[in-house]
């Protein structure tokens, strides 16, 4: 029997095969020095290191199909042609893929994926000018191919080895155990994706990171957006958006002030309108506080590239699971970190839960601090992380030890199903009538809690504070039972000793706040989208949302607009105190589809700024 000899074999021609990975990766730093030349020896060296992980699973995930031939005991020459055939074959194809995106990068500004045949119409009829002037990469592919063929079939032939049934057995298994763990890239707790490859915070180093067959097949699974074409360019589209918005950069402070940003778990506005929160009713009265704020999405794994970048959520899957998640995207902390900001992120889960980590470094934070970093297992909730109460309090003291000026991120989890309060504490807050609410209770006087830590710090009163929620969950009322109420969350800002004269009568979204952060401590955020709108000047205010993947909004503080998937667009009244959506006739408004055709189309683009 062949199998133990087989799955030896291709163990060695997988580990050979990272030399040429290794060797393409230095021929894309250099292909693209003007790029990389003002990076530090120490960023390159570790993005190479960071790549073995990447090159692996790409080695492991495009030879899927010869990882189940291994398992086929055959002898027939036939057979092992055909085996080493489709070895060839596949791996030449993935380095040919590999070097022809030297080039393509230089285009698209990520590596290859599916929807390059989204960016134009006629890239088919582009193809034959694209084989004249780079028809060196396609040669080089096959030059590699030929030459891989014979170099297999001379130092890689397949040996039979007497060895018992339950060798053959035991190798298989051990075998597919550790192409699996090659695939999702070790033990941690969740697999690496393509954003995992950005954890450097820049974005250039992340795709020298990965390798173009990983970055296409895990992209492949994602769905290819086509171009919008409502208006005839894109420029038209842009133009309408600046003219009815107000972009414009106020300065509220000449100092740079520290940041909180504090995000709570399944907070709908609702708890807070029933009595749930104490502590966050009496900080309202104290703050800014926005009523008509809604999230851009139903899930947390939505909410941070909104509230870190800006982006709502108008595809049919998160923006950091799509296609696009490999987009250079300018987010507000990094623009913060390049402002002499220290940035860290704080959340009581498992490391890796929701790709947290990864999209956090990956947006400009310098640390992320999850369970795993947290001294006392005690305080584990049994099913998420650590309760908020002491979590809150580790994350306090560490702020404290941050370099000033400083950005820090707080995602609370308390108060997610299975809505775990400490046995300590049981009996404290109101059951009410929803089982999410006496963890919202707990979880406010978590927040309470933090603040009196914090409120003598020397830090405290240089500290400007934006709270808000990622979503909402279980509600009861009318008012919030409906398609807008679903979205509706707390928004309050929080600057301790001030409380500035604001409209706050105006319609806010979470992709409005990187902007406003920044514009409160008198940085631009220019380069942010512009589905960021500071709404800190006299702008009307608009929420952008995908309506549970059915219909497209817009919502004013007058009505709402909607786009549905038979492209017929609607104009509702909608009441806010009620929830009570009236249809009104059909809507002319251009704003809503010039906002989806420069965002979709951006993203296919790679190029979301309105400054072309």
């Amino acid at each position: 029997m062949y199998l133990v000899a087989s799955h030896f074999r291709l163990i060695k021609r997988f580990l050979f095969l990272l030399l040429p990975y290794t060797l393409l990766r230095i021929g894309f730093y250099f292909y693209h020095l003007d790029t990389y030349k003002h990076f530090t020896q120490d960023e390159i060296f570790q993005s190479f290191l960071l790549g073995l992980r990447f090159d692996i699973a790409a080695i492991c995930l495009l030879n899927v199909p010869l990882i189940l031939l291994s398992l086929v005991p055959s002898q027939k020459s036939q057979y092992l042609f055909f085996e080493r055939f489709l070895f060839v074959l596949i791996n030449s194809a993935g380095i040919a893929a590999a070097l022809i995106d030297y080039e393509l990068f230089l285009f698209m500004g990520k590596r290859l994926s599916f929807d390059l045949f989204m960016i134009t119409d006629d890239i088919w009829d582009q193809l034959p000018q694209l084989i004249v002037n780079f028809w060196y990469f396609p040669l080089a592919g096959l030059v590699f191919g030929l030459g891989f063929y014979y170099f297999d079939k001379k130092f890689f032939q397949l040996k039979n080895q007497n060895s018992k049934v339950f060798f053959h057995i035991l190798s298989s298994f051990f075998f597919m155990g550790s192409c699996f763990l090659g695939i999702r890239g070790g033990l941690q707790h969740k697999s690496i994706n393509v954003q995992s490859a950005f954890t450097q915070g820049k974005n250039e180093l992340g795709h020298l990171v990965l390798n173009t067959p990983y970055h296409f097949l895990r992209t492949l699974k994602n769905q290819a957006q086509a171009k919008l074409n409502y208006f005839a360019k894109d420029e038209d589209a842009i133009n309408i958006i600046i003219n009815r918005r107000d972009l414009q950069f106020p300065k509220i402070n000449k100092n740079q002030k520290n940041i909180v940003l504090i995000i709570l778990e399944s907070f709908s506005l609702e708890y807070m309108e029933k009595g749930y929160t104490p502590f966050l009713d009496e900080l309202k009265n104290q703050s800014v506080f926005y009523p008509h704020h809604l999230a851009n999405g139903r899930r947390s794994i939505e909410a941070l590239p909104s509230l870190l970048c800006g982006l709502p959520s108008l595809l049919d899957e998160p923006i950091s699971k799509s296609i696009y998640q490999g987009n250079k995207f300018v987010c507000m902390p990094k623009i913060l970190k390049a402002n002499a900001y220290t940035n860290y992120f704080f959340h009581g889960g498992s490391r890796g839960t929701m790709g947290f980590d990864s999209y956090t470094l990956s947006s400009g934070f310098d640390r992320y601090f999850s369970r795993e970093d947290y001294p006392k297992k005690t305080d584990f909730d049994g099913t998420w992380g650590i309760f908020d109460g002491p979590y809150l309090e580790f994350a306090a003291e560490e702020i404290g030890k941050m370099p000033k000026p400083f950005m820090a991120g707080i995602f609370t989890l308390s108060s997610h199903q299975p809505y775990a309060v400490p046995e300590t504490l049981k009996g404290k807050f109101p059951k009410g009538s929803l089982e999410i609410h006496e963890s919202i209770g707990y979880a406010d006087f978590a927040l309470k809690n933090f603040f009196n830590k914090i409120k003598n710090e020397p830090w405290f009163k240089d500290t400007v504070f934006f709270i808000t929620s990622d979503h909402t969950s279980k509600l009861e009322s009318r008012k919030f039972q409906n398609t807008i109420g679903h979205y509706r969350v707390p928004f309050l800002i929080y600057t301790p000793g001030e409380k500035p004269d604001l409209n706050t009568k105006k319609v806010t979204q979470h992709s409005d706040i990187p902007k406003m952060i920044l514009n409160w401590v008198s940085i631009a955020g220019d380069d942010l989208p512009a589905t960021s709108v500071g709404p800190l000047l006299g702008d009307q205010g608009y929420a952008l949302n995908y309506a549970d993947g059915r219909e497209y909004l817009l919502i004013s503080d007058k009505e709402v607009v909607g786009l549905s998937k038979d492209q017929v667009q609607t104009v509702y009244i909608y009441d806010w105190e009620t929830g009570k959506m009236t249809a009104n006739g059909e809507s002319h408004d251009p704003l809503l589809k010039a906002y989806l055709q420069y965002f979709i189309n951006g993203l296919i683009n790679n190029n979301l700024s309105i400054y072309r």
